[in-house]
Parts: structure tokens; sequence; C-alpha cells
């Protein structure tokens, strides 16, 4: 039986491209969604000073860095059900 060590870089790369093909072929697509949010938000909150977050938001839309700052400094107001 073969081990990961004597697989080749390319293969190893197939291996694993085949092996997420599957997992991703499982999952219904509330799953997939949960994933790539939780997936995303650790890359932004992690893996992005300040500025690179900034620039992926503005890259996104130039206008959406502002509305998102106004969206989380604003404080809301919520109503009550009577």
């Amino acid at each position: 039986m073969k081990n990961l060590t004597d697989l080749t870089d390319s293969q190893k790369s197939e291996l694993i491209s085949q092996f997420v093909e599957l997992i991703v072929d499982n999952m219904d697509t509330k799953t997939l969604v949960e994933y790539v949010t939780d997936d995303l938000e650790h890359f932004y909150e992690n893996k992005c000073d300040d500025n690179e977050l900034k620039e992926f938001i503005d890259n996104h839309d130039e206008n959406l860095f502002n509305e998102l700052i106004d969206n989380v400094t604003t404080p809301t107001t919520t109503k009550g059900i009577d």
C-alpha cells in the first residue's frame, strides 16, 4: 500500500482534488453556504490586515466600504411589536 509520501506533488494534488470533489458533491446547498461563509469570515478576520480588507471590499464595490462602516457604526433601533 502506498503512502502520501510515495506520491509526486502532482499526484498528491490530484488526490486532493478528487477527494474535495467527492466531499462537495455530497454537500447540500445550505451546508455549502455555511462552509463558504465560515471560510471567508476566517480568511478576512485572520489572514488580512486592515489595508487588505479594505482593498478586498473596494474591489468588490467602490462604495461598499463606507456603506458597511456606516452600517456597523450607526446605532439601530428596533420597534416592539404590540
